[in-house]
C-alpha cells in the first residue's frame, strides 16, 4: 500500500524520511529551552547549560542537515 503523502517512496525510505523529520523537530534551535528543561538535573543538562552557545551552533547544524535530508526525501520523484 502506497503512502499518498510520499508517492514513489519505498517503506524503508518513508521511515528514514520520518525519522529525519523527527530529528529536525527535536533539534530545532527554538526548542533549546525545552531541551534544557528536559535535561535539567542530569550531567548532559549541566554540560548544555554551561555551553549554550556551542549547543546552539551544534543544534543549528544538526537541524539544517536533518531538514535538508527530510525535504529531499519527501520531494516527489521527477
Amino acid at each position: 500500500m502506497r503512502n499518498p503523502a510520499a508517492p514513489g517512496l519505498s517503506r524503508g525510505a518513508r521511515w528514514r524520511a520520518w525519522l529525519w523529520g523527527a530529528l529536525a523537530a527535536l533539534t530545532c534551535p527554538c526548542h533549546l529551552p525545552i531541551v534544557l528543561l528536559a535535561l535539567s538535573g542530569t550531567a548532559a543538562g549541566a554540560l548544555v547549560s554551561q555551553h549554550k552557545g556551542v549547543a546552539l551552533v551544534v543544534l543549528l547544524a544538526l537541524f539544517a542537515l536533518s531538514l535538508t535530508r527530510v525535504l529531499r526525501a519527501f520531494r516527489a520523484p521527477r
